[in-house]
Protein backbone atom coordinates (compact mmCIF):
# COMPACT_ATOMS: atom_id res chain seq x y z
CA UNK A 1 0.00 0.00 0.00
CA UNK A 2 2.91 2.03 0.07
CA UNK A 3 2.48 3.70 -3.65
CA UNK A 4 -1.11 4.64 -3.00
CA UNK A 5 0.30 6.18 0.36
CA UNK A 6 2.70 8.06 -1.25
CA UNK A 7 0.14 9.51 -3.68
CA UNK A 8 -2.59 10.39 -0.99
CA UNK A 9 0.40 12.24 0.41
CA UNK A 10 0.88 14.14 -2.41
CA UNK A 11 -2.82 15.50 -2.92
CA UNK A 12 -2.36 16.61 0.75
CA UNK A 13 0.17 18.53 -0.36
CA UNK A 14 2.42 18.24 2.48
CA UNK A 15 -0.39 18.10 4.67
CA UNK A 16 0.46 14.83 5.74
CA UNK A 17 3.70 12.45 7.33
CA UNK A 18 4.35 8.97 6.55
CA UNK A 19 4.70 6.54 9.12
CA UNK A 20 7.04 3.14 8.82
CA UNK A 21 6.17 -0.09 9.78
CA UNK A 22 8.30 -3.23 9.86
CA UNK A 23 6.48 -6.25 8.91
CA UNK A 24 8.54 -9.02 9.68
CA UNK A 25 7.76 -12.61 10.85
CA UNK A 26 9.42 -15.21 13.17
CA UNK A 27 10.57 -18.17 12.76
CA UNK A 28 7.61 -20.25 12.78
CA UNK A 29 5.68 -17.63 10.59
CA UNK A 30 3.97 -15.46 12.49
CA UNK A 31 3.87 -11.68 12.61
CA UNK A 32 6.44 -9.59 14.14
CA UNK A 33 5.43 -5.98 13.60
CA UNK A 34 7.40 -3.01 14.68
CA UNK A 35 5.90 0.70 14.61
CA UNK A 36 8.80 3.24 14.56
CA UNK A 37 10.03 4.68 17.90
CA UNK A 38 9.92 8.12 16.70
CA UNK A 39 6.39 7.50 15.34
CA UNK A 40 5.21 6.07 18.46
CA UNK A 41 5.98 8.52 20.19
CA UNK A 42 4.54 10.88 18.18
CA UNK A 43 1.22 9.81 16.86
CA UNK A 44 -1.14 11.27 19.69
CA UNK A 45 0.29 14.79 18.21
CA UNK A 46 -1.78 14.56 14.87
CA UNK A 47 -4.60 15.74 14.81
CA UNK A 48 -5.69 11.93 12.88
CA UNK A 49 -4.72 9.21 11.67
CA UNK A 50 -5.16 7.59 8.79
CA UNK A 51 -4.70 3.64 8.29
CA UNK A 52 -4.13 2.09 5.19
CA UNK A 53 -4.69 -2.01 4.91
CA UNK A 54 -4.97 -4.07 1.95
CA UNK A 55 -6.78 -7.54 3.19
CA UNK A 56 -6.39 -8.85 -0.05
CA UNK A 57 -4.47 -12.02 1.40
CA UNK A 58 -5.62 -14.24 4.01
CA UNK A 59 -2.19 -14.97 4.56
CA UNK A 60 -1.94 -10.82 5.62
CA UNK A 61 -4.74 -9.79 7.59
CA UNK A 62 -4.02 -10.95 11.19
CA UNK A 63 -0.66 -9.06 10.83
CA UNK A 64 -2.56 -6.34 10.11
CA UNK A 65 -5.13 -6.08 12.38
CA UNK A 66 -2.93 -6.79 14.55
CA UNK A 67 -1.54 -2.98 13.85
CA UNK A 68 -4.89 -1.65 14.01
CA UNK A 69 -5.56 -2.81 17.43
CA UNK A 70 -2.29 -1.31 19.09
CA UNK A 71 -2.86 2.13 17.53
CA UNK A 72 -5.64 3.18 19.77
CA UNK A 73 -3.58 2.27 23.21
CA UNK A 74 -1.19 4.59 21.41
CA UNK A 75 -3.76 7.13 21.14
CA UNK A 76 -4.21 8.01 17.85
CA UNK A 77 -6.73 10.74 17.18
CA UNK A 78 -9.77 10.32 14.37
CA UNK A 79 -8.61 6.43 13.46
CA UNK A 80 -9.52 6.52 9.97
CA UNK A 81 -9.05 2.84 8.35
CA UNK A 82 -9.00 2.57 4.96
CA UNK A 83 -9.83 -0.58 3.03
CA UNK A 84 -9.97 -0.03 -0.08
CA UNK A 85 -11.28 -3.64 -1.43
CA UNK A 86 -12.59 -5.03 1.27
CA UNK A 87 -12.05 -8.84 -0.20
CA UNK A 88 -14.58 -11.02 1.56
CA UNK A 89 -17.78 -8.55 0.69
CA UNK A 90 -18.26 -11.05 -2.33
CA UNK A 91 -19.14 -13.83 0.23
CA UNK A 92 -22.11 -11.63 1.77
CA UNK A 93 -25.04 -13.95 2.48
CA UNK A 94 -25.72 -18.23 2.10
CA UNK A 95 -27.78 -20.48 0.27
CA UNK A 96 -27.52 -23.43 2.26
CA UNK A 97 -27.16 -24.13 5.90
CA UNK A 98 -23.71 -24.58 6.95
CA UNK A 99 -22.24 -21.95 4.54
CA UNK A 100 -20.19 -19.02 6.29
CA UNK A 101 -20.83 -15.33 5.35
CA UNK A 102 -17.35 -14.58 5.46
CA UNK A 103 -17.84 -10.84 4.70
CA UNK A 104 -19.50 -10.57 8.42
CA UNK A 105 -16.78 -12.86 9.69
CA UNK A 106 -14.16 -10.41 8.33
CA UNK A 107 -16.77 -6.96 9.42
CA UNK A 108 -17.13 -8.37 13.15
CA UNK A 109 -13.01 -8.69 12.90
CA UNK A 110 -12.99 -4.71 12.24
CA UNK A 111 -15.55 -4.05 14.63
CA UNK A 112 -13.80 -5.02 17.64
CA UNK A 113 -11.19 -2.01 17.44
CA UNK A 114 -11.11 -0.30 20.47
CA UNK A 115 -11.83 3.21 20.51
CA UNK A 116 -8.95 6.01 20.74
CA UNK A 117 -9.20 9.48 22.52
CA UNK A 118 -11.79 10.67 20.46
CA UNK A 119 -13.41 8.42 20.29
CA UNK A 120 -14.62 4.99 17.68
CA UNK A 121 -12.42 4.32 14.19
CA UNK A 122 -14.58 4.71 11.35
CA UNK A 123 -14.04 2.02 8.35
CA UNK A 124 -13.63 3.15 4.62
CA UNK A 125 -14.43 1.21 1.81
CA UNK A 126 -15.03 1.44 -1.89
CA UNK A 127 -17.66 0.18 -4.27
CA UNK A 128 -19.30 -3.00 -1.95
CA UNK A 129 -21.59 -4.87 -4.13
CA UNK A 130 -24.40 -5.07 -1.95
CA UNK A 131 -24.58 -2.19 0.82
CA UNK A 132 -26.99 -4.04 3.27
CA UNK A 133 -23.14 -5.07 4.10
CA UNK A 134 -22.87 -1.73 6.62
CA UNK A 135 -25.17 -3.68 9.21
CA UNK A 136 -22.42 -6.62 9.20
CA UNK A 137 -20.46 -3.79 11.20
CA UNK A 138 -21.00 -3.52 14.98
CA UNK A 139 -21.23 -0.21 17.39
CA UNK A 140 -19.08 1.43 18.04
CA UNK A 141 -17.21 1.60 14.53
CA UNK A 142 -18.65 3.84 12.23
CA UNK A 143 -18.57 2.95 8.42
CA UNK A 144 -18.20 4.65 4.79
CA UNK A 145 -19.06 3.50 1.62
CA UNK A 146 -17.39 5.44 -1.31
CA UNK A 147 -17.53 4.83 -5.16
CA UNK A 148 -14.84 5.50 -7.54
CA UNK A 149 -17.30 6.02 -10.23
CA UNK A 150 -16.28 9.67 -10.53
CA UNK A 151 -12.80 8.65 -11.40
CA UNK A 152 -14.16 6.78 -14.12
CA UNK A 153 -16.40 8.90 -15.60
CA UNK A 154 -13.67 11.52 -15.62
CA UNK A 155 -11.83 8.84 -18.00
CA UNK A 156 -14.86 8.10 -20.08
CA UNK A 157 -15.30 11.88 -20.78
CA UNK A 158 -11.59 11.96 -21.22
CA UNK A 159 -11.71 9.20 -24.06
CA UNK A 160 -15.07 10.70 -25.66
CA UNK A 161 -12.84 14.05 -25.94
CA UNK A 162 -9.98 12.35 -28.09
CA UNK A 163 -12.30 10.71 -29.96
CA UNK A 164 -15.39 13.24 -30.60
CA UNK A 165 -16.74 11.28 -34.06
CA UNK A 166 -17.22 8.20 -31.41
CA UNK A 167 -20.16 7.15 -29.50
CA UNK A 168 -19.50 5.98 -26.09
CA UNK A 169 -22.56 3.49 -24.01
CA UNK A 170 -22.23 1.97 -20.88
CA UNK A 171 -23.23 -1.76 -21.32
CA UNK A 172 -24.18 -3.38 -17.81
CA UNK A 173 -26.44 -6.02 -16.55
CA UNK A 174 -29.94 -5.13 -15.80
CA UNK A 175 -29.68 -6.65 -12.25
CA UNK A 176 -26.77 -3.82 -11.23
CA UNK A 177 -29.26 -1.41 -10.36
CA UNK A 178 -27.04 1.05 -8.32
CA UNK A 179 -24.36 1.21 -11.46
CA UNK A 180 -27.40 1.95 -13.79
CA UNK A 181 -28.32 4.92 -11.59
CA UNK A 182 -24.41 5.79 -10.96
CA UNK A 183 -24.12 5.92 -14.61
CA UNK A 184 -27.44 7.64 -15.90
CA UNK A 185 -26.07 10.34 -17.60
CA UNK A 186 -24.45 8.26 -20.05
CA UNK A 187 -26.60 6.33 -22.97
CA UNK A 188 -26.55 2.83 -21.68
CA UNK A 189 -27.07 -1.00 -23.56
CA UNK A 190 -28.85 -2.90 -20.96
CA UNK A 191 -28.39 -6.57 -20.96
CA UNK A 192 -29.70 -10.23 -19.53
CA UNK A 193 -26.59 -12.55 -18.53
CA UNK A 194 -27.91 -16.11 -18.97
CA UNK A 195 -26.53 -19.13 -18.08
CA UNK A 196 -26.98 -21.78 -20.63
CA UNK A 197 -28.62 -24.91 -19.21
CA UNK A 198 -26.20 -27.91 -18.37
CA UNK A 199 -22.81 -25.75 -18.93
CA UNK A 200 -21.02 -22.67 -17.01
CA UNK A 201 -21.45 -20.76 -20.25
CA UNK A 202 -23.63 -17.69 -20.30
CA UNK A 203 -25.18 -15.59 -23.10
CA UNK A 204 -25.30 -12.03 -23.20
CA UNK A 205 -29.19 -10.69 -24.28
CA UNK A 206 -29.62 -6.86 -25.18
CA UNK A 207 -32.35 -5.94 -22.95
CA UNK A 208 -32.43 -2.31 -23.83
CA UNK A 209 -30.02 0.16 -26.60
CA UNK A 210 -27.94 -0.55 -29.29
CA UNK A 211 -24.27 -1.21 -29.29
CA UNK A 212 -24.10 -1.51 -33.20
CA UNK A 213 -20.96 1.06 -34.37
CA UNK A 214 -20.62 2.12 -30.77
CA UNK A 215 -18.14 1.77 -28.10
CA UNK A 216 -19.15 0.19 -25.30
CA UNK A 217 -17.55 -0.05 -22.28
CA UNK A 218 -18.34 -2.73 -19.54
CA UNK A 219 -18.97 -1.49 -15.95
CA UNK A 220 -18.90 -3.78 -12.52
CA UNK A 221 -17.23 -3.23 -9.66
CA UNK A 222 -15.43 -6.49 -9.27
CA UNK A 223 -13.33 -8.80 -11.77
CA UNK A 224 -12.26 -12.24 -10.60
CA UNK A 225 -10.67 -14.29 -13.49
CA UNK A 226 -12.33 -12.25 -16.40
CA UNK A 227 -13.37 -14.68 -17.87
CA UNK A 228 -17.21 -13.24 -17.75
CA UNK A 229 -16.09 -10.04 -19.34
CA UNK A 230 -14.20 -11.81 -21.93
CA UNK A 231 -17.42 -13.42 -22.98
CA UNK A 232 -19.95 -10.23 -22.42
CA UNK A 233 -16.76 -8.43 -24.64
CA UNK A 234 -17.15 -11.14 -27.51
CA UNK A 235 -21.20 -10.95 -27.49
CA UNK A 236 -21.02 -7.06 -27.90
CA UNK A 237 -18.98 -7.50 -30.97
CA UNK A 238 -20.94 -10.27 -32.29
CA UNK A 239 -23.96 -7.19 -31.91
CA UNK A 240 -21.58 -4.94 -34.37
CA UNK A 241 -20.00 -2.85 -31.24
CA UNK A 242 -17.11 -0.84 -33.23
CA UNK A 243 -15.19 -0.77 -30.12
CA UNK A 244 -15.46 -3.13 -26.54
CA UNK A 245 -14.24 -1.35 -23.38
CA UNK A 246 -13.89 -2.38 -19.38
CA UNK A 247 -14.27 -0.72 -15.92
CA UNK A 248 -13.82 -2.68 -12.72
CA UNK A 249 -12.72 -0.99 -9.35
CA UNK A 250 -11.28 -4.25 -7.87
CA UNK A 251 -9.16 -6.36 -10.37
CA UNK A 252 -8.62 -9.48 -8.89
CA UNK A 253 -6.68 -11.13 -11.12
CA UNK A 254 -5.96 -14.88 -9.04
CA UNK A 255 -3.56 -17.21 -10.65
CA UNK A 256 -2.35 -13.80 -13.03
CA UNK A 257 -5.58 -14.13 -14.91
CA UNK A 258 -4.61 -10.43 -16.11
CA UNK A 259 -2.56 -12.36 -19.03
CA UNK A 260 -5.55 -12.98 -20.90
CA UNK A 261 -6.22 -9.37 -21.32
CA UNK A 262 -2.57 -8.36 -22.36
CA UNK A 263 -2.75 -7.43 -26.16
CA UNK A 264 -5.94 -8.77 -26.62
CA UNK A 265 -7.39 -7.34 -30.00
CA UNK A 266 -11.08 -7.82 -28.48
CA UNK A 267 -10.71 -4.80 -25.80
CA UNK A 268 -9.78 -1.46 -25.89
CA UNK A 269 -9.03 -0.10 -22.81
CA UNK A 270 -9.58 -2.14 -19.55
CA UNK A 271 -9.80 0.83 -16.71
CA UNK A 272 -9.19 -0.64 -12.92
CA UNK A 273 -7.84 1.37 -9.95
CA UNK A 274 -5.22 0.79 -7.76
CA UNK A 275 -7.58 -1.20 -4.69
CA UNK A 276 -5.60 -4.19 -4.81
CA UNK A 277 -2.22 -2.97 -4.90
CA UNK A 278 -0.58 -6.80 -6.14
CA UNK A 279 -2.52 -6.15 -9.25
CA UNK A 280 -2.04 -2.62 -10.08
CA UNK A 281 1.94 -2.78 -9.53
CA UNK A 282 1.95 -5.79 -11.88
CA UNK A 283 -0.20 -4.80 -14.89
CA UNK A 284 0.61 -1.21 -15.20
CA UNK A 285 1.99 0.46 -18.11
CA UNK A 286 1.23 -2.69 -19.62
CA UNK A 287 -1.75 -2.69 -22.83
CA UNK A 288 -5.13 -2.36 -22.70
CA UNK A 289 -5.16 -1.26 -18.40
CA UNK A 290 -5.10 1.81 -17.25
CA UNK A 291 -4.77 2.52 -13.54
CA UNK A 292 -6.78 5.40 -11.92
CA UNK A 293 -5.45 5.73 -8.27
CA UNK A 294 -8.11 6.30 -5.92
CA UNK A 295 -5.97 9.03 -4.03
CA UNK A 296 -6.96 11.27 -6.19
Amino acid sequence: MRSLAEKLQGELHGKAELGHVDWKHFDDGFPDVQLRKTDTERIEKYDGVCLLLSLHSPEVIFEQLSLLYELPSLRARNLRIVIPWFSTATMERVDQFGRIATAMSLARMLSICPCGPTGPATVITYDVHWLQEEFYFRDPLLVEFKTATSLFKDALRREREDNPDEEIVIAVDSADKHIIDNYSDFDQVICDTVRIPGTRDRVVKIKEGTPARKHCVIIDELVQSGSTLLGFADQLKGHGASKVSCVATHAIFARQSYKKFLSNSLIHKFWITDSVPTTAQVVEGQTPFVVLSLAS
